[in-house]
């Protein structure tokens, strides 16, 4: 069965932490919960694996988000001792997907049980803190050996009628000193050498994760605003195409999207300027144009948090693509040519959408009509 052990509780009247040991599946699981700046930390290590760490930062929205039954309670500290309840009495399962952490809890009410879990996200390795922590524990090694060795010179010292024996045993200690200090030197370096292959090992891991988990363009924010133009169902994003990772070709894109629709085309420019489009259509090749219907296609802008749609319901030139660029409306609205990065083909005009959401001339781009890229992502949704 698995096991759940609290370690004491540290409070101020500007901070709340407690941490637990959570045993799952022959696991042992630092957790730590904790509120900063209104906000409640929730993070969980590996502890035979150091270099692993999943955390995150909720809001009491956030809170309310999870599970209607925390509705109740407006106030952060109250969440955070309901919470810290549940951590040690009503803790279920973890599961792990690539760098996302599931910590799932239930308990039971008069009205039946009640489910919900956290998802915590992996934090950047952070090698100084490894390192640091290893030395402390060697540190308290060291200490205790000190500690150990005043104590038995104490002993000796009072023992004064037997010098003969008082003389051994002091350099028995002497010996043992030095047996100790090229133990730990040998420890020391042993862990240093495996620490440092551990975490070029992870570096490597990650290195070949990150690309397919994350996003260099997207926040969490604007996830769910895109969320919130294409549907009101909860979705998943899943990351097809990166420019810097794949190539800034035209026909790389046509290579990673190919059979794949619903899918929203993101640039970042040299500038940081960033917007794109969406489209429930396959990302390829046509050498024509597509129609706005049966096809959904409409630009956005994540720096002014807004959708752009057709001036027209049945726009007969809603998408373009050809073996150098890819364009969205008759008049190239966006149009996004091969090699951006390196060259400034690429340009925006505002000819077929956005007169209706009162969309300027150029001011997708800031205000300007060419641009050179940084970064195109494209993902595709997953759940509509």
């Amino acid at each position: 069965m698995d096991q759940i052990q609290e370690q004491p509780n540290q409070q101020s009247h500007q901070n709340l932490k407690t941490s637990f040991q959570l045993i799952f599946q022959e696991k042992t699981y630092a957790a730590y919960l904790q509120v900063i700046d209104n906000r409640l930390e929730i993070s969980i290590e590996l502890i035979d694996q150091s270099q692993f760490k999943w955390k995150e930062l909720f809001s009491i929205e956030q809170i309310y988000k999870l599970n209607k039954f925390f509705l109740q309670y407006t106030d952060l500290n109250e969440v955070y001792e309901i919470i810290s309840k549940l951590m040690k009495n009503s803790f279920k399962s973890i599961s792990i997907n690539d760098s996302i952490m599931l910590v799932q809890f239930e308990f039971e009410l008069a009205y039946g049980k009640i489910l919900f879990t956290f998802q915590l996200n992996q934090c950047q390795i952070n090698t100084n803190d490894v390192v640091s922590k290893l030395c402390e524990n060697i540190s308290t090694l060291q200490i205790k050996s000190n500690n150990q060795q005043k104590q038995l010179e104490q002993m000796l010292k009072d023992q004064s009628t037997q010098s003969t024996q008082i003389e051994q045993i002091k350099d028995l200690l002497v010996k043992q000193n030095e047996q100790m200090k090229e133990y730990l030197a040998e420890q020391i370096q042993s862990l240093k050498t495996e620490l440092q292959n551990q975490i070029k090992e992870t570096k490597n891991e990650i290195a070949l994760i990150k690309p397919k988990m994350f996003s260099n363009i997207l926040s969490f924010e604007d996830v769910e605003i895109i969320q919130n133009w294409v549907t009101d169902q909860k979705i998943n994003l899943k990351l097809i195409y990166r420019a810097t990772l794949y190539g800034f070709q035209i026909e790389k894109i046509y290579e990673q999207c190919k059979d794949k629709s619903k899918v929203i085309l993101l640039i970042q420019t040299k500038e940081g300027r960033r917007f794109g489009f969406y489209a429930d259509c396959q990302i390829k090749n046509y050498n024509k144009h597509l129609a706005q219907n049966p096809n959904n296609i409409f630009l956005f802008s994540l720096d002014l948090k807004q959708k752009y749609t057709s001036n027209e319901s049945n726009c007969p030139s809603a998408f373009c693509s050809h073996s150098s660029y890819i364009a969205v409306g008759g008049g190239f609205d966006i149009c996004l040519w091969s090699n951006s990065n390196a060259n400034i083909n690429s340009y925006v005009n505002q000819k077929e959408y956005g007169k209706k959401e009162g969309l300027t001339f150029h001011a997708l781009n800031g205000g300007t009509k060419y641009f050179k890229t940084n970064e195109i992502e494209i993902f595709e949704f997953i759940g509509i």
